[in-house]
């Protein structure tokens, strides 16, 4: 098995706790592979391993592999399961405006300047990588994805004709990392399952499709912003991920046959679902995921 952004290494633990317990025969061909970009969670992962070794004695089945997913070079050629909790939301994503007129696509950029001021601003180059992504969707796709000039063409160029509307579309934030990562998964885990869980839907959003949520905490209280472009290390960005162009996306890029489901669905199905309800007759795990959906390759 391999985990990408293991947090703290809770789900390694409880992962390893079930298959020991379940079948053992399993749990001792069992190797848990940990694939992590920080050197801090990296070595959390790993006290989090050595604090429970005693008890829990998984040590011997766990590595910690401190690099990005994206510098991955070795083919794993044997079956293995590839797990990814709540880390295509922090994926980098590009963002991509249209001429309502031309209905060309424009990239954006970013500049900051020697005051630290950042500036926004497109060009019709774009980039190979967006470039490839908006060929793959639409090919995976057939053409049927969200886009900010799928509405109403005589409101569109009504809309343009009225004085000081904006000159191109609301932006669209396009999950150009997430192909990568499916390109990784093809080239170097052909025989992987896939189980990911991540939001499909995210509040105080941004302006834009797929847009996402900025926020930063101030006096122990959430604060979002309307605007992605802020300072670097201070601020979250949250992207939501649409699962039903992913899905698409995956199937096309790794030729393998996916489910996806809510959240609640997915635990109905596989978990005792009887066993986290509440005296209060609330079940925490049904009800409070409501805006996350899981993808598994089937």
């Amino acid at each position: 098995m391999y985990e990408m952004g293991a947090g703290n290494g809770t789900l390694m633990l409880n992962i390893l706790d079930y298959i020991r317990d379940a079948d053992p025969s399993v749990y001792q061909r069992t190797k848990y592979k940990i694939i992590e970009i920080s050197p801090n969670l990296a070595s959390m992962q790993a006290n989090q391993l050595m604090r429970n070794a005693d008890a829990r004695g998984h040590a011997s089945k766990v590595e910690i592999i401190n690099k990005s997913i994206f510098e991955w070079n070795q083919v794993v050629a044997s079956p293995c399961y590839f797990v990814a909790m709540e880390v295509f939301d922090n994926f980098a994503h590009d963002a991509i405006r249209y001429d309502p007129t031309t209905e060309e696509p424009l990239q954006g950029t970013v500049l900051i300047d020697a005051g630290g001021d950042f500036y926004e601003f497109y060009t019709p180059q774009i980039d190979p990588v967006a470039s490839r992504y908006m060929r793959v969707r639409h090919a995976a796709t057939g053409g049927k994805y969200p886009h900010p000039l799928y509405q109403n063409r005589f409101r569109r160029v009504l809309r343009g004709a009225l004085p000081f509307q904006p000159n191109l579309s609301d932006p669209e934030y396009i999950p150009t990392r997430l192909m990568q990562f499916f390109d990784v998964l093809e080239r170097y885990f052909p025989g992987h399952k896939l189980v990911t869980s991540d939001f499909h839907d995210l509040p105080d959003t941004i302006k834009g499709i797929n847009a996402p949520v900025v926020q930063t905490r101030y006096q122990r209280r959430t604060v979002p912003v309307r605007t992605a472009l802020v300072h670097q290390g201070y601020f979250d960005i949250l992207f939501p991920t649409d699962f039903n162009v992913m899905e698409s996306m995956y199937r096309a890029i790794t030729g393998k046959l996916t489910r996806v489901l809510s959240h609640e669905d997915f635990l109905r199905r596989w978990a005792y679902v009887e066993e986290t309800q509440t005296k209060s007759g609330e079940n925490p795990l049904l009800n409070w995921y409501k805006n996350a959906s899981v993808m598994t390759t089937v």
